[in-house]
């Protein structure tokens, strides 16, 4: 990146006649367009006056209910999926574009009575619940995945359930066909935002915004709570339904199901609140083109990486290298004699 003069979220234009359009028989993503070019052909633009602008991207925002046992946290090789909403939506200019989904349904187990202005997919088998969903990720093509708490609990759990389940297709979330998306532990340390354990899900070829994360990072609240950081910051707050009734109300009627369902899409449709009201997209990307990083660093990474990034840009336009290799120093040596 560096190199070429490439900054995360900026604009790259491939002239005429330096590419070639790779054919749909060779494909190896499930892109709409894929093009081979080298790496010194394309032109990256800094972004400033009319490549300011942010991409018109497509953010899927998704979330999960699952089916547990009384006073027992879900796991995923027991408790089922059981509602998997998603809200769909195109972002175009300089913010955040449409304020409102464009495609808006929920997959769920087993029948749901219809929900007005959403689409109602209902599965009578939790495995074809899970590869229906994938199979609606690809085609909607995602640039930008959302949700709250996504990272630690519904990629995860949807992973181990998928394997429980063998749904051998589904772990295929990203845009290259044949590498799957893996759940790693992963460990964040910085003296600015103290240590955390959590997990984190590769989807390549797409970016991924957990608000719960952006929350945890930028604002210092009592309660992270996805219920509570809403009436904090849009004073609105989740439909009335508590977890322990939601086994209850999976195992009774289309209508009581579709409560639940329409719990869930209010689920989905919060962090898109969120992320619009306190613009957190808009804030990540000129961050990322400030500081030269990815995009997905500025979640999973600490301050010294936006410090070091800007380093090695300010030396390699300077005509220097900065040595990868790590010198002796803070600790004290041992005496030698002379």
């Amino acid at each position: 990146m560096i190199d070429t003069q490439v900054v995360g979220m900026n604009w790259i234009e491939v002239p005429a006649g330096k590419y070639t359009l790779i054919d749909q028989a060779k494909k190896k993503t499930t892109c709409q367009i894929e093009i081979d070019v080298p790496y010194h052909a394309f032109i990256s633009h800094a972004p400033e006056g009319q490549w300011s602008k942010i991409a018109p991207l497509r953010i899927l925002s998704f979330d999960i209910e699952c089916a547990g046992r009384k006073g027992v946290f879900p796991e995923p090789n027991v408790d089922p999926s059981l509602f998997e909403p998603t809200d769909s939506r195109l972002t175009t200019g300089t913010f955040t574009g449409e304020s409102q989904p464009f495609i808006r349904n929920v997959f769920t187990l087993n029948s749901c009575s219809h929900i007005v202005g959403s689409q109602v997919l209902s599965f009578k088998e939790e495995d074809k619940l899970l590869e229906k969903w994938r199979d609606f990720v690809e085609e909607v093509d995602p640039d930008v995945v959302i949700g709250y708490n996504i990272s630690n609990f519904d990629f995860p759990y949807l992973m181990d359930r998928a394997k429980a389940l063998n749904v051998k297709k589904f772990p295929y979330l990203g845009r290259f066909k044949q590498i799957k998306s893996e759940v790693k532990n992963t460990h964040f340390s910085s003296r600015a935002f103290g240590q955390r354990d959590s997990k984190e899900t590769t989807l390549d070829g797409r970016l991924q915004l957990d608000v719960l994360q952006f929350m945890q990072r930028e604002h210092k609240l009592r309660s992270y709570s996805l219920n509570s950081v809403c009436a904090q910051f849009l004073g609105e707050q989740k439909e009335d339904v508590h977890h322990s009734v939601i086994t209850e109300l999976q195992n009774g009627t289309p209508e009581s199901r579709r409560r639940l369902a329409i719990y869930c899409l209010k689920d989905a449709y919060l962090p898109q609140r969120l992320m619009d009201k306190l613009m957190c997209f808009v804030n990540y990307t000129e961050m990322a083109r400030v500081t030269g990083v990815p995009f997905n660093f500025l979640l999973s990474r600490g301050q010294s990486i936006k410090v070091l990034s800007q380093l090695y840009r300010k030396a390699n336009s300077e005509g220097y290298i900065i040595p990868s290799s790590k010198g002796e120093g803070k600790s004290t040596l041992p005496p030698s004699v002379f």
